[in-house]
């Protein structure tokens, strides 16, 4: 049998792993899109940025997980 404390504390770790798990996968979301934004940018925006081109190729490279 659960005590009350025990319900309310896996109700939290559940909540909680759902919201780890959203932000996980928005940040995830956020780093595809920003590569695919960085692949496609002009070069003089690169620059304007302090990219080049090997910097570019070395970030869209990356799979979305990684950072």
């Amino acid at each position: 049998m659960h005590t009350h404390t025990q319900v309310q504390y896996s109700t939290r770790a559940r909540r909680h792993g759902t919201t780890s798990l959203r932000a996980t996968l928005l940040l995830w979301l956020q780093r595809s899109r920003t590569r695919r934004q960085l692949s496609h940018m002009p070069d003089y925006l690169l620059k304007d940025i302090g990219l080049n081109e090997a910097d570019r190729f070395q970030e869209v490279s990356k799979p979305f997980w990684q950072s």
